[in-house]
């Protein structure tokens, strides 16, 4: 299992009943290697605000805010692009023993229904804790543009020439040597 590039690890017990926020900002190293991960020249900047409050007895959720600032390549000019990214998301955490499937559901039997406009489930919470840097940079590549363009400009494929055409005319039909056999038949 690799490392997470970026870990703001939170356990349950430093959580009160209130509940706690938490700023965090990452560094130039952590920056950089998220940027490795994603595949894109650099991210400048990743920040926001975390809110922890405990949910159910045994979990917690999560509200985060964050905003990013990274640069990637245009995909048609290959010039720098920057994009900026202000994102909120909910993630809730039970222990994993509470987070799998139901325990008296048959394997084969079950029916999937998916409610589009339903809650996540779950997330499983291991020993006790959560990784709020690792869940950001999750939600951080869901935000990244995956073809980003520079401003004012447009793919437009190839128009076919003249001479293209001309060519295409002139070549004989691939299907014509099937109708000369049905014909002979």
């Amino acid at each position: 299992m690799r490392e997470p590039e970026f870990s703001l690890i939170v356990a349950m017990g430093d959580v009160p009943p209130a509940g706690k926020e938490l700023h965090f900002e990452a560094d130039q190293t952590t920056r950089t290697r998220l940027a490795r991960r994603y595949g894109i020249p650099e991210i400048t900047r990743l920040a926001g605000t975390a809110r922890i409050r405990p949910y159910r007895k045994e979990g917690l959720t999560l509200d985060c805010h964050f905003e990013a600032e990274l640069v990637q390549n245009c995909v048609v000019t290959l010039d720098p692009v920057t994009q900026h990214i202000d994102e909120e998301f909910r993630q809730r955490y039970l222990p994993e023993h509470m987070t799998g499937p139901e325990p008296d559901a048959p394997e084969n039997d079950r029916e999937i229904t998916i409610d589009v406009d339903a809650e996540d489930s779950p997330e499983p919470m291991k020993a006790g804790k959560i990784d709020i840097g690792e869940t950001v940079a999750e939600q951080l590549a869901l935000a990244i543009d995956p073809y980003p363009r520079k401003p004012g400009v447009s793919f437009d494929p190839p128009s076919p020439s003249k001479e293209a055409g001309d060519a295409s005319e002139s070549r004989p039909n691939p299907f014509a040597v099937l109708e000369k056999l049905k014909k002979n038949s």
